[in-house]
């Protein structure tokens, strides 16, 4: 399996500027936008991009959104 992609478009249009920094992110995973099944991570963006990356890859999906 390829490795998800990930999208902030959402989060861009919401913020106004890409998603950096540290705090509590949100991602969903497909089609699902259902804050009862988000992932979420606290750290860096780049620590929880990554561990989004691998969770979705781990229940087998190929797209990721950063939630705004």
């Amino acid at each position: 399996m390829t490795k998800p992609t990930v999208s902030t478009a959402r989060y861009e249009f919401a913020h106004g500027k890409k998603p950096r920094g540290t705090g509590m992110w949100a991602f969903f995973f497909g089609q699902n936008d259902s804050v009862e099944d988000a992932f979420w991570h606290r750290g860096t963006y780049a620590e929880a991009k990554a561990a989004a990356v691998a969770e979705a890859s781990k229940r087998g999906f190929s797209r990721v959104s950063v939630g705004s």
